[in-house]
């Protein structure tokens, strides 16, 4: 596979998220026209997010993390199961085959087409066919839910322009309704914003009246997605939850799991990616956030949710840039690739992330050291 047939890859992609083609939701007026609506669609994503310019040139990647992240993604290949997904121990999900088709896209694989081509249209159909009637993408019916519903989403706006077309039209009807839950999520069922200190947060269920910045991130990660591809998201709805983020933000340094909490790795990535990527860069909470992973960096694969942390702590780090990026960044690299297992998966874990099982553990090693590939476009600066 060549850099220039990945480059058009990516072009394909930017062009068309672009076109607006994703059904948008209800908040226009019935008297314009499709075309129009489409046209005011794009125009104000474009007005509430920062536009993604293409990286240039992408940073060096070693020979050894190449060869690293082709061996799990040869794992990954041969470990998939008949209906697209992968053993976990949690039984059925949709999160699992999400991050992994994320982990091939990271390396600049895309559907249809290359050696991974057809597994990855296994797994997104597996997943896109699993949408209730509520619009949940999940299947969990527990505290799950919401995280397998926000990776789900922002899995299928990912491969919204590089599928054909009759997934593409599939893709964007379950999106729709998909982006239509979160911000029904947001708030309470009955509509009213959740009390303070939870107001613009989600949390395991869609009728929650609380919030956590983990299950957050995923759904603000997935209405940039949408909103990448041409869905119709509010602007309050984004203001409302980079509301929530920032009340987490442990003024001492770092992000808390809740308001008041103490921070962690896997928070403090979150905090920072979800900031960055809606717009508000090198914030004093995203800036001491990196100074916190500076002197906290998740090395240590015996820590609670690591993966997690590696997943999340990379993007945060190369949006930061500068020396979060060229002095963090090469620690986590490294003490990952120590872990990797001969037969390509990564091993291990504790606790929940024990029970994920392999392919969920190789899935975010993969995408945390793609990261210098730079070929997801949700990530891109």
């Amino acid at each position: 596979m060549t850099r220039a047939w990945k480059k058009t890859t990516k072009t394909r992609r930017h062009e068309d998220c672009h076109e607006g083609r994703i059904e948008p939701l209800p908040t226009f007026p019935s008297w314009l026209s499709s075309r129009l609506r489409v046209f005011v669609v794009v125009l104000i994503g474009q007005f509430l997010l920062a536009p993604l310019p293409a990286r240039g040139q992408e940073d060096p990647v070693p020979t050894l993390v190449e060869a690293a992240v082709d061996r799990a993604l040869d794992w990954l290949a041969k470990n998939q199961t008949p209906d697209g997904t992968w053993p976990h121990g949690g039984g059925s999900t949709t999160a699992v085959p999400s991050l992994a088709v994320m982990a091939f896209l990271a390396r600049g694989h895309v559907p249809g087409q290359g050696p991974y081509g057809e597994l990855l249209n296994k797994s997104i159909d597996h997943v896109a066919a699993t949408q209730k009637d509520d619009g949940t993408l999940s299947a969990a019916n527990n505290n799950a839910m919401m995280y397998e519903h926000g990776i789900s989403t922002a899995m299928l706006c990912e491969v919204y322009g590089m599928v054909d077309d009759a997934r593409r039209e599939r893709i964007e009807r379950v999106v729709a309704r998909s982006v239509k839950l979160i911000l029904s999520a947001q708030r309470l069922p009955d509509g009213r914003p959740k009390p303070i200190p939870h107001t613009g947060g989600w949390r395991y269920h869609p009728t929650a009246g609380d919030a956590d910045l983990s299950v957050t991130g995923w759904q603000l990660m997935a209405l940039r997605g949408a909103a990448n591809c041409g869905a119709a998201v509010p602007r309050s709805a984004l203001d409302d939850g980079i509301g929530y983020v920032k009340r987490n933000a442990v003024p001492t340094g770092g992000f808390a799991y809740q308001t008041g909490g103490p921070a962690n790795q896997a928070r403090t990535g979150t905090g920072i990616l979800s900031m960055e990527l809606l717009g508000l860069h090198h914030s004093p909470e995203a800036l001491r956030g990196g100074d916190f992973l500076l002197a906290n960096p998740p090395d240590n694969p015996n820590q609670e949710f690591y993966f997690y942390s590696v997943y999340y702590c990379s993007q945060a780090l190369n949006q930061l840039g500068g020396k979060y990026w060229t002095e963090g960044y090469p620690k986590l690299r490294d003490a990952l690739l120590k872990q990797q297992d001969t037969k390509g998966h990564w091993p291990g874990g504790g606790g929940q992330e024990a029970e994920a099982g392999d392919a969920y553990r190789t899935s975010m090693a993969v995408l945390a050291l793609c990261v210098p590939y730079r070929y997801l476009p949700l990530y891109q600066k």
